[in-house]
């Protein structure tokens, strides 16, 4: 028979303190043996002493029935007694172990129901076959074994019980169906480590930010004095470092034999992670607190203070750079111009690189949004002190216009800025979590398309977590750095008026500036050397405004892709998210697939629903959607991004439209289930309400397609999310 999976020995536990020891050793040394992942389940099944059993046609060997999931011929052997399904050989492996290895879900639970022990230790590492399917990821079938009395407490020859191996696999949604069973968080293996310190050895940052968020003790010590702090900076994770950091972990501890976090990373090279990780958290090199003089220690570490200064810091360098341009020669002005803007750019970089770790990229700040309201204050000064006065006798109606566009302009960006999003509500208690995750499990859907692991919230339809926000957005439709929120169903509406009445405002203030300049008198004299004299002339009237004009023309631009990417995505019930990424109405994932999931597992519920292969029951290694290779961007595309360009491009190429829409009701019904629902224009919505085809739905608890999206011609069944690639990479 084929040994089980099993860890091999090593020194002191799953990470050798000697791992850290002063001296030449490389970092490789620290990397402690695993769980083998070569293909256990396909061996040969007549090794270790069962070589007659290769003789046995496959309708008589009970373990490579189990394997295969062959129920009926395993049924055969118990009717003909030939073996029970308590049945264990030489080395204590017994059916239920390969069958919860190969993902086997009917055959693990008839198993189960035929009286196989669920606790039964076996193999090399002496499991259970809660502990070999773990070792495969395959949490379904941990799921089952557990519901039929596994206990998560047991231990291998190791000492590790089946949360250690999870967390060695870096599974975080098995470690959290563990933890959701009791697991005592910080239970240790033999050598004192817990999980979170496998996590942060790993270098998993979001199993480390769940053990903590699940009350892991931050300065646990093992047996050989090292806290979690000490296993990340073995592995130079900076995210795991960060995150300790952020949780109270003690900088200076110090092993058993006196090594400090700064000693074992230098040992294992990863001093430039834990000082960028110390830095990002408001601490010197030496772990101390940062301290600067004339109180900047206050506003560096104040995230509500440095939000206020990147909002407000571009009202100051727009006003400058136009009013430099504005006063000397162009072959001046301008070159001196982008000096001062890049300069300022940079004092603002510099504050960014000594605030927290969030806003260390000034695309992520209020910058941007600073930047939109700053020449949206300095047109409206403009107006107001120059503009409206002059042609108030002579454009009457547009000055009307542009006064009422304005305030719908600043009043929906305000609105589109400050209020919330769609936000879908977190849960309160663990019991509420356990309970969501059980019906998710009952459903076939505990998978990253149906729950956010930050949130510990299952996903409505249409919903993604903002990594900027760090919530759950419900109908996502993108994160725009102009108005620093995300754009979901509570200001959707909000922002496209927004976005209308900007560009409608813009082209009115051209025709007022063009009208004020006209009626101005022509200066006494003319101080222009490149352009001619009636160019100069029109200049010289009021080159200030004249200058700001022409940077809000400039604005047409994003504003008029934008726009015209939101008329068409409100024209097929589409988001930006899903524009970019496409639906997904394969018929691999209608609901034919889902009943045939359920009929192999077993089960006779047609909303059992997953990707599976032949035979198997769901396994989360397969992916739900096409992989991609994700590439770094460089400066021209996150410029591409951030003014709305690669959207523009792949809705004008059409990209979004070669997989069906499953919420498209057509072009007359998606405009009027925009435009005309029921909800206020000029006051906040009920959260999280829309209409679809004329009716109100909630996309808080839209976890189904509604019926009639069923019964459509050409309608395969449900809708399928679109996780996978994050076309918002550069969050």
């Amino acid at each position: 028979m084929a040994s089980s999976p099993s860890n091999e020995p090593h020194q002191n536990g799953p990470l050798s303190n000697s791992a850290v020891q002063v001296g030449a050793i490389g970092k490789s040394s620290a990397a402690p043996p695993q769980p083998t992942t070569d293909g256990v389940e396909m061996k040969n099944m007549a090794a270790g002493g069962e070589a007659n059993r290769s003789l046995l046609p496959v309708e008589e060997d009970i373990m490579q029935l189990a394997r295969l999931g062959e129920i009926g011929a395993m049924q055969k052997l118990f009717d003909t007694k030939k073996y029970s399904a308590k049945y264990k050989d030489e080395e204590g492996i017994t059916p239920l172990h390969w069958a919860a290895i190969n993902n086997q879900y009917a055959m693990c639970r008839f198993l189960l129901d035929s009286g196989a022990d669920v606790n039964a230790k076996g193999g090399e590492s002496v499991a259970t076959p809660a502990m070999w399917a773990a070792q495969r990821c395959h949490y379904y079938i941990v799921d089952l074994l557990l519901q039929r009395g596994a206990d998560p407490l047991l231990t291998d020859a190791q000492g590790y019980n089946i949360l250690h191996l999870a967390t060695i696999d870096g599974n975080a949604f098995l470690v959290i169906l563990l933890l959701h069973q009791g697991i005592p968080v910080d239970v240790t293996d033999p050598q004192g480590h817990t999980g979170l310190m496998w996590a942060a050895y790993k270098g998993l940052p979001v199993c480390v930010d769940m053990f903590l968020r699940w009350g892991a003790n931050v300065n646990a010590i093992d047996e050989g004095g090292l806290t979690p702090l000490h296993w990340a900076l073995v592995k130079g994770s900076y995210l795991c470092i960060e995150k300790i950091l952020e949780y109270g972990a003690d900088r200076t501890a110090k092993t058993r034999d006196g090594k400090s976090p700064a000693t074992v990373a230098s040992e294992m090279r990863s001093t430039r992670a834990w000082h960028r990780a110390l830095n990002d958290c408001g601490y010197d090199q030496k772990g101390n607190l940062k301290t600067l003089p004339m109180g900047m220690t206050v506003f560096l570490h104040s995230k509500s203070l440095l939000t206020k200064y990147f909002f407000l810091w571009p009202f100051i360098s727009i006003f400058l750079a136009i009013w430099v341009i504005s006063k000397f020669a162009i072959y001046i002005g301008l070159p001196l111009a982008v000096v001062l803007v890049f300069g300022m750019q940079y004092l603002a970089q510099i504050v960014a690189n000594h605030g927290p770790g969030e806003f260390r990229v000034l695309q992520k700040t209020p910058f941007l949004a600073g930047v939109f309201a700053g020449s949206l204050f300095w047109v409206g000064a403009i107006y107001l002190l120059r503009v409206v006065s002059v042609t108030w006798g002579s454009y009457p109606i547009s000055n009307v216009f542009f006064v009422v566009f304005y305030t719908l302009t600043t009043y929906f960006y305000i609105f589109s800025m400050g209020g919330d999003p769609g936000y879908i509500p977190n849960i309160g208690s663990r019991n509420q979590q356990r309970e969501v995750i059980r019906d998710l499990f009952d459903n076939w859907k505990f998978n990253e398309e149906h729950f956010c692991i930050h949130c510990m919230i299952r996903k409505p339809l249409r919903s993604k977590h903002c990594r900027r926000c760090s919530r759950c957005v419900a109908k996502h439709d993108h994160h725009c750095p102009w108005i620093f929120n995300c754009v979901g169903a509570n200001n959707l509406r909000h922002f496209v008026i927004y976005v209308v009445s900007l560009e409608i405002g813009i082209l009115l203030f051209i025709r007022l500036v063009i009208g004020y300049i006209e009626l101005l008198p022509p200066p006494e004299t003319l101080q222009c050397n490149v352009i001619n004299d009636n160019l100069c002339s029109i200049v010289s009237k009021d080159s200030f405004t004249l200058i700001l004009t022409v940077w809000a023309t400039l604005q047409l631009i994003w504003v008029t892709m934008l726009g015209s990417v939101q008329m068409v995505q409100i024209s097929r019930n589409q988001t930006t998210y899903e524009n970019m990424r496409g639906h997904t109405m394969n018929d691999s994932h209608s609901a034919s697939q889902a009943i045939t999931s359920a009929l192999v597992a077993g089960t006779t519920s047609t909303s059992a629903a997953g990707l599976t292969s032949a035979g198997h029951g769901p396994n989360p290694e397969i992916p739900s959607a096409p992989t991609h290779n994700h590439r770094r961007r460089g400066f021209l595309g996150q410029w591409q991004t951030l003014l709305g360009l690669d959207t523009f491009f792949a809705t004008a190429q059409g990209r979004s439209t070669k997989k069906k829409n499953p919420f498209s009701r057509g072009f007359v019904t998606n405009c009027r289930d925009f435009w005309f629902d029921a909800a206020p224009f000029f006051k906040k919505r009920e959260p999280g309400s829309g209409m679809l085809d004329g009716e109100a739905v909630n996309y808080y608890t839209m976890y189904e397609p509604p019926l009639r999206l069923h019964g459509r011609s050409g309608s395969s069944g449900a809708y399928m999310s679109v996780a996978g690639e994050d076309p918002e990479r550069g969050e």
